[in-house]
């Protein structure tokens, strides 16, 4: 008799519980393509591939992470990403590139062994976070290469500045996106030449 007593209130505890927790809330990052080229368009017919793309341990989960200094991070248990991150990353940039690059192929890692790749861009994201003073930090380790060569390793780093909020710091994040793939249409174009 004891066990049915408690059972309503437990269940009515949980219910409570669950009625009044704040909804989660889903997120992707985007990359803008601007103006599809003219003139610079590659090829007809070029493959980019894409990847691998590491993420450090800190961001390979779905909570959307805030910086508070330089030694404590936070998770927003109630901001997640709407897919794998380096998933989302990959699938922005291959649309933004596409269109950059005025190339239909972009392929993401691991492709077909098969497969021909012209020019490959592989990175690893060292940081992608807000920090308690409302900037939103990207930073990403790149190479890419032409036919299996190494042709160019860079480092990009952006800062750009964020409201309150996982809205406004996903926004901030996006644009940093944008401004990678630029750098990253670039430096393609520059070799193709």
């Amino acid at each position: 008799m004891k066990n049915v007593i408690y059972l309503p209130k437990l269940f009515l505890a949980l219910l409570l519980t669950a009625c009044s927790s704040t909804p989660m809330q889903f997120y992707m990052l985007s990359a803008e393509t601007g103006a599809p080229p003219s003139v610079t368009a590659l090829p007809a017919g070029t493959v980019l591939g894409l990847g691998p793309i590491h993420l450090p341990a800190y961001l390979d989960r779905p909570q959307l992470v805030t910086a508070l200094s330089e030694h404590e991070y936070q998770l927003d248990e109630h901001s997640r990403w709407a897919e794998r991150l380096d998933e989302n990353i990959a699938r922005a940039l291959g649309l933004s590139l596409a269109k950059q690059l005025g190339i239909e192929q972009v392929v993401r890692y691991p492709w077909a062994p098969r497969q021909t790749i012209d020019y490959q861009i592989s990175f690893d994201i060292l940081e992608l976070h807000q920090t308690a003073a409302g900037q939103s930090r990207f930073s990403v380790q790149w190479q890419l290469k032409k036919a299996d060569q190494p042709v160019i390793g860079k480092r990009f780093e952006c800062s750009e500045a964020a409201a309150k909020g996982a809205e406004a710091s996903v926004a901030a994040q996006s644009r940093c996106l944008t401004r990678f793939s630029a750098e990253l249409a670039d430096a393609v174009h520059r070799i193709a030449r």
